[in-house]
């Protein structure tokens, strides 16, 4: 898999490795949820039978972070996280945006033109509720309006729903995982996540304070890379001292 900066959009377009067009992505994906996956998994599967490269274009840190940092718990996945699931999942090509004032200035029609014209995209893959542009002003009505005049696919893949215990229906989303989180109903959020919750210890190590979610305060015993257990103690909602692994899985 590439990973690209936004930045690099020109460079990596002028390369050639879009000659044969892309399929592609466009979200947060924190935790690269059952949802995520399902929309992911969608693309790669059209990509492949259209001989298209699957591209995801993702953020540094998840967008709520940025836009509603006031009240935001913390990530679920970092960065590093994400990236090597993606590659799992089978992406080719990974464009990382730093979210700043003028990529959020761009208008949903010109990041569009700008996704067909470097990438030379040919199918567009999200959510049914995927909005983009400033401010988030063009939903899915739009971009479909836009593709159908620029000659470009798409798909608009349905949630994912799970089943609670008393029958009702719970979407999964991201916030909605990052609550379990908080509430330590570890079982509930590895079924969410198709995984283990991890905590990136390698991260935190090489200088970066702690931007994903924690668990409620207390001492745990969370298994590592190297399959030990270690003891890991959350108080008054940060890490005591940082546990010898690269990263501390709880399940």
């Amino acid at each position: 898999m590439t990973i690209c900066n936004w930045t690099d959009l020109d460079l990596i377009s002028q390369s050639g490795a879009f000659a044969m067009g892309t399929a592609v992505s466009v979200g947060s994906f924190d935790g690269l949820h059952l949802g995520h996956r399902f929309l992911l998994q969608t693309m790669i599967e059209q990509a492949q039978k259209k001989d298209l490269s699957p591209v995801v274009i993702s953020f540094k840190r998840p967008l709520p972070a940025i836009k509603h940092s006031g009240d935001y718990t913390g990530d679920i996945s970092t960065l590093a996280q994400r990236l090597r699931i993606f590659e799992q999942l089978g992406v080719e090509f990974v464009f990382v945006v730093d979210f700043d004032e003028s990529f959020a200035s761009l208008k949903g029609a010109e990041f569009l033109s700008l996704l067909k014209q470097k990438l030379n995209m040919k199918l567009l893959a999200e959510g049914i509720d995927f909005r983009c542009g400033y401010k988030g002003a063009t939903d899915t009505q739009a971009i479909k309006y836009w593709a159908d005049q620029n000659g470009v696919e798409y798909t608009f893949v349905d949630p994912v729903y799970y089943t609670q215990a008393d029958g009702m229906e719970e979407r999964v989303s991201s916030s909605y995982i990052r609550q379990m989180i908080q509430k330590g109903f570890f079982n509930l959020v590895t079924q969410l996540l198709n995984r283990p919750y991890e905590l990136d210890i390698q991260s935190m190590r090489e200088g970066e304070s702690c931007i994903q979610v924690l668990p409620p305060d207390g001492l745990y015993h969370p298994q590592t890379d190297s399959a030990a257990i270690v003891a890991l103690e959350i108080k008054d909602g940060e890490l005591v001292q940082l546990p010898e692994c690269t990263y501390a899985r709880f399940e």
